[in-house]
């Protein structure tokens, strides 16, 4: 898997960002176009060459990574959804996988996007790469357009007609109707969700056809895929999917929508830990805005109750954490209360996970008709100006990429009540203190084992420094407001290096987890010399070691945990796995037994 949790991820929905070529604007249907932008439900001009356009902001806000809505060809024809007309402008009822939209290009023959190599996604992408950046792209698996009449769900393979709904006989698609009951779950997998045609996974045409297409994408220098309605398809196909992504690509990393999923959702947490990707954590989003939009009297005790339950999942740094997206209100549209919006949005960029910014969160950008929802969530990008929540927004980005511990680290709750919270972050010697005050008075708390060494920090946020003696300080806040202290060391350097985690294994106050294995590295089966790891959660430990002799070699090794009785091995015959030559990799584990 790549890893992501250095990233800081801009959330971008193309039609709404940025026209960079008026010229496309009007697409095959006039009707489907809004020159004025005021009805939500119409294309507004927003394409790639927008996205292009704007690089050197996304990258002064400090975004590494830009997620792209779908860039597939839509259907032409504008819909009636609650007795309103409706284009598809947000890229998610797709007629060709293997085109792009013709809103989208520069010049009409570049919707053959891999029929050349000259097309403004070919130039986005490589302009990106050349930065730095990498590309999320936005796929689609579970269904094609809505029943449009006289053309009921067409898919199409780079222009050539494969199927029609109506006179389906390769079954490309379930024929089941829409989803009733929203409990029962193999009838939210088999059924049409809001009369979307409903792909039959169990179609080889259609799974030949799905992940040959979104090969391709990878082929053309995608760097990772957010996947939609991951729910909606059951778990084999998904892993049947990322297994050959991963064999065509390898480390491709991606995360899955699971509406509304996270740690109080044993049927997301399954999905995460087996499917072969991880998701967007709603769970984090929602105790956010509870405790500091809708200002709930458990307060920050939301937000930490979700991290206390990070042990569940195999790997919850790799979960995609947010405060707004396009299918829920934004934050400022609950609350327009533009500090604690700052708070939930600075508090995301330093947390546990891989935070994903939605595009405008930095100028405050919101609509709060029909309260905020969809498609009021979705308005134009009005200004590209910088702000003081962009410099604060890029300035976290920068310790995020340059910081061990806001990358790994798990996090450490050390004062909480519903109004104040303070957290560390430790990974091998680098750590970061964050503290936080929602009230509209000061507070000042006195905190001791921050895992911090002695001395004096400055707030990287500017605000009052931090004096550490003995591991206890007085940590002093003003109103609505969030410090951000650092200590940060370098990380073990080699031929190779190697991030390892490892999950499952149980401990108690006090206990300790190795590694050890044949490698010189890794203490050549000599537990007095094994690799020690640091506590992610209560069921996961993580180390990172640097690799010289053993570059390119096989290597086998076990994990082992101190207890109070002595040192308890991994049971069976532990792991093995082969070192790249150089540069660096991500393992992850499971506790064997």
């Amino acid at each position: 898997m790549r890893d992501f949790r250095g990233d800081t991820i801009y959330f971008i929905v193309l039609d709404r960002f940025c026209d960079g070529n008026p010229a496309n604007d009007h697409g095959k249907d006039e009707a489907d176009f809004d020159p004025t932008r005021t009805d939500f439900r119409k294309y507004w001009g927003g394409d790639l060459a927008g996205v292009l356009k704007r690089l050197d902001y996304v990258q002064k806000l400090g975004a590494n990574a830009i997620w792209l809505t779908p860039v597939f060809d839509q259907i032409d024809e504008p819909i009636e959804v609650g007795g309103v007309k409706m284009a598809p402008y947000h890229g998610y009822w797709t007629r060709d996988f293997k085109r792009l939209d013709e809103h989208l290009v520069d010049r009409p023959e570049e919707v053959r996007v891999f029929a050349r190599d000259d097309t403004v996604f070919d130039r986005l992408v490589a302009e990106m790469h050349r930065r730095g950046m990498r590309l999320v792209l936005d796929i689609v698996c579970n269904h094609s357009s809505p029943h449009v009449a006289g053309a009921r769900s067409e898919l199409f393979d780079d222009g050539v007609p494969v199927c029609r709904y109506d006179s389906d006989a390769g079954q490309w698609y379930h024929h089941q109707g829409g989803v009733r009951n929203w409990g029962d779950l193999a009838e939210v997998q088999s059924h049409e969700l809001c009369g979307l045609a409903d792909f039959n996974e169990e179609s080889y045409a259609f799974r030949s056809y799905i992940k040959g297409a979104m090969k391709l994408w990878l082929d053309k220098g995608v760097d990772a895929f957010r996947v939609d309605t991951v729910k909606h398809m059951p778990i084999w196909f998904w892993q049947e999917f990322t297994g050959d992504m991963d064999v065509h690509k390898p480390h491709t990393f991606m995360f899955g929508e699971w509406f509304q999923g996270g740690c109080w959702d044993p049927a997301s947490i399954d999905f995460a830990n087996r499917s072969g990707m991880s998701i967007l954590d709603f769970s984090w989003r929602n105790a956010v805005v509870s405790a500091l939009a809708c200002r709930s009297p458990a307060g920050f005790g939301e937000v930490a109750a979700v991290i206390g339950r990070d042990h569940l999942f195999r790997d919850a740094t790799d979960l995609v954490t947010f405060v707004d997206n396009h299918d829920l209100p934004r934050f400022l549209s609950i609350s327009n209360d533009p500090e604690r919006f700052r708070l939930a949005l600075l508090v995301t960029m330093v947390a546990r996970g891989v935070p994903c910014l939605y595009y405008g969160n930095e100028q405050l950008l919101h609509c709060d008709t029909n309260g905020g929802n969809d498609p009021f969530n979705r308005p134009m990008m009005a200004s590209f100006e910088e702000t003081a929540l962009m410099r604060e927004v890029a300035t976290l980005a920068a310790l995020r990429r340059r910081s061990p511990a806001v990358q790994k680290a798990g996090m450490r709750t050390k004062w909480i009540d519903p109004d104040a919270w303070v957290f560390t972050r430790p990974y091998l010697g680098s750590s970061v203190a964050v503290a936080l005050n929602r009230a509209d008075a000061p507070r000042d708390l006195d905190v001791a084992n921050l895992e911090l060494d002695d001395g004096r920090y400055a707030d990287v946020l500017g605000g009052a420094p931090l004096d550490v003696s003995n591991g206890c300080a007085r940590v002093s806040l003003a109103p609505r407001s969030i410090a951000v202290y650092e200590q940060t060391k370098a990380l073990p350097t080699g031929k190779v290096v190697v991030d390892l985690q490892i999950h499952g294994v149980r401990t108690a106050f006090g206990e300790r987890v190795a590694i050890c294995g044949d490698a010189p590295e890794l203490g050549s089966w000599d537990l007095a010399r094994a690799v020690a790891m640091e506590w992610i959660d209560e069921e996961t430990w993580g180390t990172t070691v640097a690799v010289d002799a053993s570059a390119g070699s096989g290597v086998h090794y076990k994990y082992a945990v101190l207890r109070r009785e002595g040192w308890q091995r991994e049971p069976g015959r532990g792991h093995r796995r082969r070192v790249p030559a150089d540069g660096a990799t991500v393992w992850r584990d499971e506790w064997h037994g």
